[in-house]
């Protein structure tokens, strides 16, 4: 067992992370720059997921710098889906992670702490550049790029969920434009493999899936055929970012869509009810 502190603990990612270490019987100390106003349903909700575990501790992201760790532990820099929606990592944040490290350094974890930072495949590292840069100097530092990750969870911002959720089609053709189209994991594959990833000895992971066309075939899943062919081209990625590590896919597409839609359904009648309640 040992401590692990997920920084993006209430975001997509990092909240399945976040469960599946608690789930292995590891303590977390789960961080976050969430909005409880803006989304405070779903915060309640992943609450509730979580539940009463002695193991979990919370703290909001301003209170970071103040973390005293005595013991070896892992921190785990969830940035996949950090720069969208409202809820986006704001350079204020970066400050705090940033503080916390060289707090670290200078308390003589630079051997003993371990850093693992996701980041999207086609991320601009130049926003992320001021933590990467405070990684330096210590011993074990990992940095992993996912594809499109989709499922239970996946917020709004990103083009299956605003597909599901039947947002503007303006809006959606505009997620989908932005978003990484050459290959996605479900989320439950990515956290199956999590402990094999946190134990390879590369820096540097590139994931891909098993499954070949994989955002596509979800896509067609969600979208009409003219949507998906009315998306301008997207540029590939020119080269691998580390080793090349295929995910082995368990959920198929239709699999993986299908619960995610039932996770939205499921949400929407969940916050209905709780408005409805907070009227009454």
């Amino acid at each position: 067992m040992g401590t692990y502190i997920v920084v993006g603990a209430y975001q997509f990612v990092g909240f399945h992370v976040t469960q599946y270490l608690l789930g292995q019987g590891e303590e977390v100390i789960g961080i976050d720059w969430e909005d409880t106003k803006t989304n405070q349903y779903i915060i309640e909700e992943k609450e509730l997921e979580i539940g009463r575990n002695a193991n979990f501790t919370y703290l909001p992201i301003n209170k970071l710098r103040l973390l005293d760790v005595s013991e070896p532990f892992t921190i785990l820099l969830s940035f996949y889906d950090s720069r969208r929606g409202k809820t986006a990592l704001k350079d204020l944040h970066i400050n705090d992670i940033v503080s916390f490290l060289e707090k670290c350094k200078k308390n003589g974890h630079g051997n003993s702490l371990k850093i693992v930072v996701l980041l999207p495949i086609d991320a601009d590292t130049e926003g992320f550049q001021t933590v990467l840069n405070a990684c330096e100097g210590f011993y074990s530092v990992k940095t992993v790029y996912l594809p499109t990750i989709y499922g239970p969870w996946q917020p709004a911002t990103m083009g299956f969920e605003a597909g599901i959720s039947q947002l503007e089609q303006s809006t959606i053709q505009a997620t989908l434009a932005s978003e990484y189209r050459e290959d996605a994991l479900f989320i439950a594959d990515f956290i199956e493999g999590l402990e094999q990833l946190l134990s390879s000895t590369d820096r540097s992971l590139h994931l891909k899936s098993s499954i070949d066309d994989h955002w596509n075939t979800c896509a067609k899943l969600i979208f009409k055929q003219e949507v998906i062919d009315s998306l301008p081209p997207q540029s590939p990625i020119k080269a691998t970012k580390g080793t090349v590590y295929e995910v082995p896919n368990k959920t198929s597409p239709e699999e993986g869509i299908t619960l995610q839609i039932e996770q939205n359904k499921r949400l929407n009648l969940l916050t209905k009810w709780r408005m409805r309640d907070k009227k009454d």
